[in-house]
Formats: C-alpha cells, structure tokens, sequence
C-alpha cells in the first residue's frame, strides 16, 4: 500500500519516498499484543467478560489506563467502577473496545510535537476533548452511535504525530503556505499530497481499526466526499467534524493549525446542525474541561 501511496503523490511539491513515509509511520507504535489480542476477544461471540478482562489484565499499563478513562468525565458513570472484571460487565463490548483502542492511542499521543507546537500531553487533551464533543453531537442528534463518534474522536489526531516528521523537513515552505491562510489540509494536501487525516486513515490500517471508523477519520475533514448525506458515514463525520472544530474553539492544547480550520458550512444545510447548537457543545465541552486535565494531568507537563 505505501508503495502504491507513496506514488501517487510523488507529483506535489515536495517529493515523499516510501523512505519518508515509512520513517514517518514508525513514529507511531503498533499495538501491543496484549491489545490486538483483547480486540480479537471482543470480537468474538464466543468470549466471556472474565476472559476479556484477564487479557486486559496482563498489561498493567493497559489496566491502569482502563480504568482511569472508564472513571472519567467522559463516560459519565454515577460511581466509581473498582474493578476491570465490573468494567467489563459494565460497559457492553462497543464500548469496552472504544475505551481500548482510546487507551492504546493515548499512550501513543504523549509525545511532543515540536512543529505543531504541541507540548507532551497537548495532543492527548486535544484528542480527549474533541472526542468527549463528538460523543455529545451524535447523542444529541443521532443517539446510538456515540461509541463509535468518540472513538473516531480520539483517533482523528493520530496522523499529526507523522505529519509532524513532514513538517520538520519542510517548515519554511509550510511557513510561507500558512500566511496565505490557506485551511492547514489544503497545506497539507498541496506540499506533500496527503493530509494528517489521510496518515491517520493508514495507521489505523496498520492498527486493523475497524473501516467504518477509518473513513469517518479520512473524511472528516472532506465531508463534501460523502454523496449521501442521510447516511450513517455523514452523520459520524459531522459529529467528529464538529468535535474538532469546537476542540480548537476552546484553546486548549492549540497547535499550529487551530486558526486555519473553519466550520464547514454544509452541515448547516446538511445535518440540521444550527450556529447556536455549536455555541451549546463549546459550553458543554468548556464546563468538561477542568475535570478532563484533573483526569488526564499524569501525562502534562509540570
């Protein structure tokens, strides 16, 4: 496939080898064998929660970060969840395997962005807090996905950690591209012939994320690619569109491209989304805020 990829953007501006794409991807960790190995449990039909949460348990790094997101403001559960095997119990297979994969990315996130000027923990916030939006517009507007809206959510971000690898080869021409004020994916696209979205869309192939999630994650920056706009697919897209944009509204863990992101005014026409429903999930998001840096402060900086 990188091959194949690789190929076709050769023609842009600045030529991308497999060396240099390959170089880039291995910024990012592949998953651990005790999570590809809990995916598959939960993937199958025949697995018990016991089962499941004994895999769990022989990472205690995966454990620790299990619980400190099931216990979280982004889930939401009236009391303290004490145990893996309750978590388990709890949280229904969807959810438990959005919460490992958001764990799995959550340790690949604590790094630092030099070239998005993202400090280490920056982007975990970023990816937090606009998956913590995206699960409130799709319970808002379309109930019954929001697991898979916040999953997307958290994984929107991952293709920076490899654009950031671009960036640093190439920073004056994407310097003297910013001032023209240009959306940061046009940069993207016009320097390098792919996006950060588009990174993250092949790792999360390396990763064997399921597809659906893959695309919303491809196109959620491109929703005008999405013929049907009654679909599911549009649907999760808007929500994690609207997730990340309402993240660079708040401020918080703000990189470089913040400012060169807009709404995408089709949703207005498309989704039934109103200017003031935005106004309601910045407030939403901003209330969630401080208990959000008091669950994920381990990994800021001091």
């Amino acid at each position: 496939m990188i091959n194949l990829f690789s190929q076709k953007i050769m023609a842009h501006q600045i030529k991308i080898t497999d060396k240099d794409l390959s170089e880039a991807l291995e910024k990012i960790p592949p998953l651990s064998p005790v999570v590809a190995n809990v995916l598959k449990l939960i993937r199958d039909p025949l697995s018990s929660s016991s089962k499941i949460a004994q895999e769990i348990a022989k990472d205690p790094v995966l454990s620790f970060e299990v619980m400190k997101l099931v216990n979280s403001p982004l889930y939401g559960f009236s009391r303290k969840i004490e145990t893996l095997e309750h978590a388990v119990a709890l949280l229904g297979l969807k959810s438990l395997e959005s919460i490992i994969i958001s764990a799995q990315a959550k340790n690949s996130f604590d790094i630092e962005l030099k070239y998005f000027r993202l400090k280490r923990g920056e982007l975990s916030l970023q990816a937090f807090i606009g998956a913590y939006t995206s699960k409130l517009v799709s319970q808002d507007k379309w109930p019954g996905v929001e697991d898979v809206a916040f999953t997307a959510g958290v994984l929107r971000v991952i293709g920076k950690i490899a654009m950031d690898y671009f960036i640093s080869k190439n920073f004056p021409e994407v310097e003297a591209e910013m001032k023209k004020g240009e959306s940061f994916d046009k940069i993207e696209k016009k320097l390098f012939g792919l996006t950060s979205s588009d990174l993250s869309s092949i790792i999360l192939e390396k990763w064997k994320i399921p597809e659906e999630i893959r695309e919303i994650v491809s196109k959620f920056n491109k929703l005008h690619l999405i013929k049907d706009k009654s679909s599911r697919l549009y649907r999760l897209a808007v929500s994690v569109h609207i997730g990340d944009r309402v993240a660079m509204m708040t401020g918080i863990g703000a990189s470089i491209d913040s400012m060169l992101y807009q709404i995408d005014e089709e949703i207005f026409k498309n989704a039934g989304i109103k200017p003031e429903d935005i106004e309601k999930y910045l407030e939403e998001t901003l209330k969630i805020y401080p208990l959000l840096v008091k669950e994920l402060s381990y990994i800021l900086p001091p």
